[in-house]
């Protein structure tokens, strides 16, 4: 056999080994997992929506905008380049800086 058949025939029993062993540990209700199909309510899967309100968010605050929120300076979908808002940074230096010379070795 080549290499890339071997790989791929290893990979494969490692997969059905880990199926086996979550099986093993879990049980039978593991299989229901793969199984499609409405559940035993006879609809789809999960609770049915009730009527009353969801609870507020837990933490401080709470509200919108966040208490610590800072308004952009530019509005995406306003007029104008975002570009205009936020200046370029200088590139170099106003002034050259001033060059010393380097020490002179000398010879030991």
């Amino acid at each position: 056999m080549t290499g890339p058949v071997l790989a791929l025939i290893l990979i494969t029993v490692v997969h059905f080994v880990g199926m086996g062993v979550l099986i093993a540990l879990m049980g039978r209700d593991v299989l229901d997992l793969f199984r499609s199909g409405p559940g035993p309510g006879g609809g789809g899967g999960g609770e049915p929506p009730s009527d009353t309100p969801m609870a507020p968010p837990r933490g401080g605050g709470g509200g919108v905008p966040m208490p610590d929120a800072e308004q952009a300076r530019v509005r995406l979908r306003g007029p104008g380049r975002i570009a205009t808002a936020y200046p370029r940074p200088p590139r170099r230096p106003e002034h050259e800086p001033e060059r010393t010379p380097a020490p002179r070795r000398t010879p030991a």
